[in-house]
């Protein structure tokens, strides 16, 4: 990996970790890095795609369950 600035102190890292990405539908997406030492202070991501995931379950067991489908 390429040398990256840390988002919150600015600072060049050589080891750079991933505390934020943004996904686009019409665009790219962003990666935000952090250097080893501010990353425990950025709060924790979700996973978009796990989420809509279990939404898109719970929806269709509600749904298997108040129709009575198997």
């Amino acid at each position: 990996m390429t040398r990256q600035i840390c988002a919150r102190c600015q600072q060049s890292t050589d080891e750079p970790v991933i505390v934020g990405m943004e996904h686009g539908a019409s665009v790219g997406g962003r990666t935000t890095y952090a250097c080893p030492d501010c990353a425990p202070s950025f709060p924790k991501q979700i996973d978009v795609f796990a989420a809509a995931a279990a939404m898109r379950q719970a929806r269709e067991t509600e749904r298997a369950i108040q129709t009575g489908w198997a």
